[in-house]
């Protein structure tokens, strides 16, 4: 029996729906995409509209974070492309999947530069610096076999984000449904006599450590095996946050920005680094890279990341949980405690290194945190110390702007993990300068009934770059902006609100805010404060 002709958008949809599971999508409809969203209506599939397509991609990246799976825009051409460039990017430097699915201007207008609505040069090009892969596709019967590809990227190699674009003419057009085309893959296997030899080296060290980065977030029992059998403290990156437990006394947590924390890394005769890029934003130590004094066993997917920022002992190109196992299963277990006791030392630094003005505020929100709470944190003040400050008991519930570094993030990638799991609540630290980048996402998560704390950091502008301005002795300039009533705001998008001026106002008010089953924000006014 013949099936019945779809639109090819109906058709696309159809497939990923069928058979990769999609059945949520972030994006603003428009008269490009509508086939698409016909498809959408079709399948079954869950449609979050947000008020931006910046916050479609954060959406779809907090999703992602939570789920392991890629998150779907579908977005119209142009400007809906343009505009979630900064979440593909901040996808891209954070090594997480995203599949973005774009109409395009009509195949006889594509490159011709006439003005036709929505037009780029080459929107497939504009996207590519930032993706896997991205192409433009006329022929729909190259369709199931890219589709595959992105598939095939997002799980077995370093997960990154992939856009395909098709022409709006080419949407309306009609075609059967199509068929799954399957293309094997596997994730890489690390050599068996290096991962000897790794286990060789590892078994020689006197004082081992771990560091952990975002490709361990899926490793989090391999790597307390690891951990607990070598008796090493382990440094976590921000993306590896909640992969082992904060209450482990074996974890250090998050506190590699510290530089007593680097050089005593740097002196221990063994540190195996997994899923890492020992970048800049884990270190904050203006651009150094860690001077490893003993051997280096690295453990990563990406064979080009192997040896970037140090030249490993021994390289290990394969999934983390699958080497981390192996190589633990050739390591003698030990009984020494002295892996607590550094890792003790670095939690106890880190946080007698906190800035005072920050500490009555985390101890306030780390007394009221519920412990399956998400954790979405903007680029603000009060966040950064909330990096290492606050715990994180489970993996895959910290959400944050680690490698691309961008402000207004934190509201609608909250949003998203919402909507990933509605019956936890979700904690929003932002400031008060990157909240406004996303502020029309406080309408989208009243409509989807979100159980949303957004903290705001009011301190009426930047002040991280006002401290950067006189660091420098440069004249502050550009800095001291506002929104003036931010609590009005708030409540003009139907949300719970409320300021508070003192650590003791804002536990009372968390204590409150964290049962509520609505969006709640609270205002702390920093300029009204004596610290």
């Amino acid at each position: 029996m013949t099936s019945p002709e779809l639109r090819v958008g109906e058709a696309i949809i159809d497939l990923l729906a069928r058979e990769y599971g999609v059945d949520v999508v972030f994006g603003i409809p428009g008269v490009h995409s509508v086939e698409l969203y016909r498809g959408l209506h079709r399948s079954g599939v869950r449609a979050i509209s947000p008020r931006h397509e910046q916050g479609a991609g954060f959406m779809a990246d907090g999703w992602s974070i939570m789920t392991g799976r890629p998150g779907v825009c579908v977005l119209i051409s142009g400007p809906g492309i343009t505009n979630v460039m900064t979440p593909i990017a901040q996808a891209y430097h954070d090594s997480r999947p995203m599949f973005v699915l774009a109409s395009t201007t009509p195949t006889g207008a594509l490159g011709k530069s006439f003005g036709p609505l929505h037009d780029l040069p080459d929107q497939a090009a504009i996207v590519r610096t930032i993706c896997a892969f991205s192409e433009t596709v006329t022929d729909i019967t190259q369709l199931p076999a890219l589709i595959e590809r992105a598939w095939n990227i997002f799980s077995s190699d370093r997960p990154r984000p992939v856009h395909i674009a098709i022409p709006m003419d080419v949407l309306e057009q009609t075609c059967q449904p199509f068929t799954r085309v399957h293309i094997s893959s596997a994730k890489p296997v690390a050599d068996e006599s290096e991962i000897s030899r790794a286990a060789e080296i590892i078994n020689a060290a006197q004082n081992p450590v771990v560091i952990a980065g975002g490709g361990c977030v899926d490793a989090g029992l391999e790597l307390v095996a690891l951990a607990e059998t070598l008796n090493a403290p382990v440094l976590l990156t921000g993306n590896a946050k909640g992969a082992m437990s904060s209450s482990h006394e074996l974890c250090a947590g998050n506190c590699l920005v510290f530089g007593r924390v680097q050089r005593d890394v740097e002196a221990a005769d063994v540190v195996v680094v997994v899923g890492t890029e020992l970048s800049d934003t884990d270190l904050y130590n203006n651009g150094r890279a860690l001077n490893f004094g003993g051997k280096v066993v690295r453990i990563d997917i990406d064979q080009a990341q192997i040896s970037r920022r140090t030249t490993p002992t021994v390289s290990l190109v394969g999934d983390a949980a699958v080497t981390l196992r192996e190589i633990t299963n050739k390591i003698t277990k030990r009984t020494t405690q002295d892996g607590q006791t550094r890792a003790q030392i670095w939690r106890d630094h880190a946080r007698a290194k906190t800035d005072a003005k920050f500490v009555p505020w985390l101890k306030a929100i780390e007394d009221h945190l519920p412990s399956d709470a998400i954790v979405a944190l903007d680029s603000t003040q009060l966040a950064y110390s909330a990096h290492w400050w606050l715990p994180a008991t489970q993996p895959r519930s910290w959400l944050a702007p680690y490698g691309f570094g961008t402000l207004g993030c934190a509201l609608p990638m909250a949003i998203g993990a919402s909507v990933a799991a509605p019956n936890r609540h979700v904690l929003v630290i932002a400031g008060d300068g990157g909240w406004l980048f996303t502020v029309a996402e406080m309408a989208s998560a009243l409509d989807l009934n979100s159980k949303i704390v957004l903290l705001l950091w009011d301190n009426r502008g930047y002040e991280q770059i006002r401290e950067s301005f006189d660091d420098v002795n440069a004249p502050q300039l550009g800095v001291d902006v506002s929104s003036h009533d931010p609590v009005a705001i708030a409540r003009g998008f139907g949300w719970s609100t409320t300021q508070v001026d003192t650590p003791e106002q804002l536990s009372a008010t968390l204590q409150t805010a964290f049962t509520a089953n609505t969006p709640q924000f609270i205002r702390v006014l920093v300029k009204q404060l004596s610290i």
